[in-house]
């Protein structure tokens, strides 16, 4: 899409080199051959004056008609330049193993892969690259400039932009520059002029002889002249001048992109509207986003969805694309859920959503790419070269995915399956653990244990183990009381109690416990666990094998 001039970054610098806006190819046109009026009748002898007679009315439409064909000549001499329309010669980039060639329409290859990298064919010549260097072929596949240039842009007017040790410069269709390598920066040419920096970073304009002529009272420069005017912005407001650098339309815009079918795009108050060429809106603001028209229609955006109006700014097709492309041979390329396609002048889709990426139409061939492979296809949607013999890429899209789901599904069955074998094997492990720990405890659980709990200074437990019958009694200074027992397969013991009964002297209340949850230690010398008493209390439990008292002074 073409860069809006100081729509985004381009404000903040020095030249909105950013703004890269396809220039137009001015149509060539030759002059009709005038007709020569007949003689005038000579003067009669002796009269002292030619008799006076009106013209005859042929005379006047011959007059006629060579003042208009005159006229017309020169405007059309001089007409400016608009959208810039690069013809590539019916040649096309291919690749192949990393290195770059091209085809014809009909997809037989006129130029072997052999280059590191090219550019597309403008004016009769293509930018190669032989190395790390940049020169140009023509259309032969013939070296016709020696590639040592750092970077090499496509001709346009018969001149070509080339950078070479950070600075810029142009050249000829002989590889001859055109005035000296030392710009900063560098528009293309659009017509007889292109936009420069100069090595003391003054703007300027320069033409196809090389002379510069500087500009005041500029800010930042837009990319290129269309119909004849420049972006161009001046205290940090945009507006447009001619070749002479006066300023048509004066800067008071936030953001510009340049003229085409005789509107521009302009962005006021954050939105964007069109002006024609005396700066008038004929399309107020109120669109997201903008670019300049293309063969009578320009995209616009809003809510994140693209759509096109034409010149009178009406919409021509509502904002619903996720991504759109220039018109050109009737078609522009189209976004939507499904992938790219192509629709015609009526936004209907006249080839189906289907490219992972899709470029305009040049000549009757554009550029697409699907399931990571390259084509062209033509107008009615047809591969030149088929990427996917003997099938479609929606075809092989669903073949490609339905083998994806089998994949898919394939592996979830496999990592269901793992899954299902490791939770057998760990709960195997776990029974084998715990029945491993409850035998453990089985034999060792019998006798009698000594702990402290809750208030109590002593108490003693005291198990006993009979087959898989266990009970158990606690006893402390003024109470005792019986439980419950139960041992789980991991090995834990729950006592339940069943209510404490006073013993002794002691002035200790009866005190009841609701249940004691204790494991055995490795060396079965230790209880460890928790209890919980019948007012709720709950608090940690330690119980030590130590038979009488003793152990407890």
């Amino acid at each position: 899409m073409k860069c809006k001039c100081g729509f985004e970054n381009a404000a903040d610098a020095r030249f909105c080199g950013n703004c890269r806006s396809v220039l137009g190819d001015a149509p060539s046109g030759a002059i009709p051959n005038a007709t020569v009026a007949p003689t005038a009748a000579p003067v009669a002898t002796g009269s002292g004056r030619a008799p006076t007679r009106p013209l005859p009315r042929a005379t006047f439409a011959i007059i006629a008609v060579v003042v208009v064909v005159a006229a017309a000549g020169y405007w059309w001499m001089n007409r400016p330049p608009g959208l810039y329309r690069p013809d590539n010669g019916g040649l096309y980039r291919i690749a192949d193993n990393g290195k770059y060639g091209f085809m014809d329409r009909s997809g037989k290859t006129v130029i072997p892969p052999q280059f590191d990298g090219v550019i597309g064919f403008s004016e009769g010549l293509a930018s190669v690259r032989v190395g790390n260097k940049w020169g140009y072929i023509n259309t032969k596949g013939v070296v016709a400039i020696t590639p040592q240039f750092d970077f090499a842009f496509p001709f346009r007017y018969g001149r070509a932009r080339v950078q070479l040790a950070g600075r810029y410069g142009y050249i000829d269709q002989e590889g001859k520059y055109i005035g000296s390598p030392t710009f900063l920066w560098a528009s293309e040419f659009s017509g007889e002029f292109g936009a420069v920096q100069t090595a003391d970073r003054a703007l300027a304009l320069v033409n196809q002889s090389g002379k510069t002529v500087l500009l005041a009272n500029v800010d930042t420069l837009g990319y290129a002249f269309n119909s004849g005017l420049l972006p161009a912005a001046s205290g940090g407001k945009w507006g447009f001048m001619d070749t002479t650098g006066k300023w048509v339309i004066d800067p008071q815009f936030e953001g510009v992109a340049g003229f085409a079918d005789g509107r521009a795009p302009v962005k006021v108050g954050g939105r964007i509207g069109y002006v024609d060429l005396a700066g008038k809106f004929v399309v107020n603001p109120q669109y997201d986003q903008g670019n300049a028209f293309d063969e009578g229609y320009a995209s616009f955006a809003n809510g994140g969805k693209w759509g096109f109006i034409d010149t009178k700014g009406q919409e021509v097709c509502a904002a619903k694309f996720l991504a759109v492309g220039d018109f050109s041979d009737g078609l522009a390329p189209a976004q939507t859920e499904d992938g790219w396609g192509f629709i015609d002048r009526t936004c209907k889709l006249v080839i189906s959503p289907q490219f992972d990426g899709a470029e305009s139409f040049q000549n009757g061939l554009a550029h697409v790419t699907a399931l990571g492979k390259e084509g062209y296809v033509t107008t009615a949607g047809s591969f030149v070269v088929n990427p996917f013999p003997g099938t479609t890429v929606l075809a092989e899209k669903a073949r490609r995915a339905a083998e994806a789901a089998d994949a898919a599904a394939k592996a979830a069955q496999a990592a269901a399956q793992a899954n299902a074998e490791a939770a057998a094997k760990a709960a195997q492990a776990m029974a084998l653990a715990n029945a491993a720990n409850r035998s453990r405890v089985e034999h060792g659980i019998a006798g009698e244990w000594a702990g402290r709990f809750n208030n109590d200074p002593r108490g003693r437990l005291a198990i006993s183990s009979s087959g898989s019958a266990i009970g158990a009694t606690l006893q402390s200074s003024g109470w005792r009381e019986a439980f419950n027992c139960e041992l789980l397969q991991d090995g834990t013991l729950v006592l339940t109690g069943t209510g404490a009964t006073r013993v002794g002297p002691s002035s200790i209340s009866t005190y009841s416990l609701d249940t004691l949850r204790l494991e055995l230690d490795a060396n079965r010398v230790n209880f460890h666990g928790q209890y919980r008493d019948a007012q709720g209390h709950t608090g940690p439990v330690v119980f030590a094998k130590c038979p009488g008292w003793a152990c407890l002074r």
